[in-house]
């Protein structure tokens, strides 16, 4: 084997000089005669050999080193994102204690639910009822007791699921319910205000009334649409009553040929509109949804406790879409799981969309 006398550089074997630096060759264990005395000495030498490994474990430690370095960086990644991992599937749940699920003993297609908030955060829920499955998640910002009730179109057996954290682990409340034979048949009656400046409005109702129906009828329920158009009845200005159908595109026709009034003034006549849709003959067993759409104030104020009374009374879910000026007017219509809609909120047909999942997906919180 030879090296470079000068920088130990491993030559080939038939290599008269370095390739590197051009100093001589020799070979380690072999002698050379010295040019002065005529001694023989090492070639290369015990030291060279030793040099030679010093460096070769100099190369050595930098490739460990970084081979070090590189395996660390892709522990600590596969870390950070087992962390994210585990904060959005563990962490971010909410803390509850004293969870109970339980069902309405009038109507067996109410889960009624009831938890404490010991440390904020989501709140999974979970229910399926043959085929069918929904599942919401809610946010729970500050810490205390919740009750809630959610109905649910169904005559089968109902599988109920909360997922919430305890400590550093993910739990889950779960009971099977057992129901009866329960109508899923919905009756929704649109009570349109049909003065001069809803018909936007109007126009909004006609061209979404088949994908409103779609979306109640996806989750089970066997809907039907009806219809009131109202004024102003203290200027002879009619209200139009159009029983529920199951023909949504008659439906359509029917908001089409509402009669368009001037309004005369601000106030118009929601009071008798709702108390004309109460009149209305529903299904036995059916579920009635009351969706109130107006951009003014009406008369006879001081009858809208009663007409909120009775609507609660009967079961009667309602929905009211008006300006912002009107919440706290009509805010007491919405029982039974009801809400106000604002029409500045969104565009007329995504605040459509949005009753319907509501309808569809009644949670109300006690």
């Amino acid at each position: 084997m030879k090296y470079c006398r000068k920088c130990k550089l491993m030559a080939k074997a038939d290599a008269e000089t370095c390739s590197r630096c051009g100093g001589e060759i020799g070979g380690f264990g072999k002698t050379k005669a010295d040019n002065n005395n005529g001694a023989d000495e090492p070639a290369l030498g015990l030291q060279g050999k030793a040099e030679e490994l010093k460096a070769q474990t100099r190369r050595n430690l930098r490739n460990s080193r970084f081979l070090m370095g590189f395996c660390g960086a892709i522990v600590l990644g596969l870390l950070l994102t087992g962390w994210q991992v585990y904060a959005a599937q563990v962490l971010s749940y909410a803390v509850l204690d004293n969870v109970e699920i339980g069902q309405d003993p009038k109507a067996q297609n109410r889960v009624r639910v009831s938890f404490d908030v010991v440390k904020p955060g989501q709140v999974a829920f979970d229910r399926r009822s043959g085929e069918a499955r929904t599942e919401k998640l809610d946010v729970f910002s500050k810490p205390g007791p919740v009750s809630m009730s959610w109905t649910w179109p169904s005559s089968k057996e109902i599988d109920f699921r909360v997922v919430y954290r305890e400590g550093l682990v993910r739990a889950a409340e779960q009971k099977m319910l057992s129901v009866g034979t329960v109508s899923n048949a919905i009756d929704i009656v649109f009570l349109m205000d049909s003065t001069q400046s809803m018909t936007p409005f109007i126009d909004g109702l006609k061209q979404n009334a088949i994908d409103f129906a779609d979306t109640v009828s996806r989750e089970g329920y066997d809907c039907r649409l009806g219809l009131v158009g109202f004024g102003d009845v203290e200027i002879n200005e009619p209200i139009e009553v159009f029983p529920p159908t199951s023909d949504f595109a008659e439906f359509q026709e029917r908001v089409g040929t509402l009669q368009v009034t001037g309004g005369g003034d601000n106030p118009e006549s929601s009071v008798e509109a709702l108390q004309r849709a109460m009149k209305i003959p529903f299904r036995e067993g059916a579920r009635v949804v009351m969706v109130h759409i107006t951009d003014a104030g009406c008369h006879n104020v001081q009858l809208l406790p009663k007409v909120a009374k009775e609507l609660k009374g009967r079961s009667m879910t309602t929905y009211v879409v008006s300006s912002d000026e009107y919440a706290n007017l009509y805010n007491r219509l919405c029982s039974n799981g009801g809400k106000f809609f604002s029409i500045e909120d969104a565009t007329f047909d995504r605040i459509l969309d949005n009753v319907a999942h509501s309808i569809v997906n009644e949670i109300s919180y006690e």
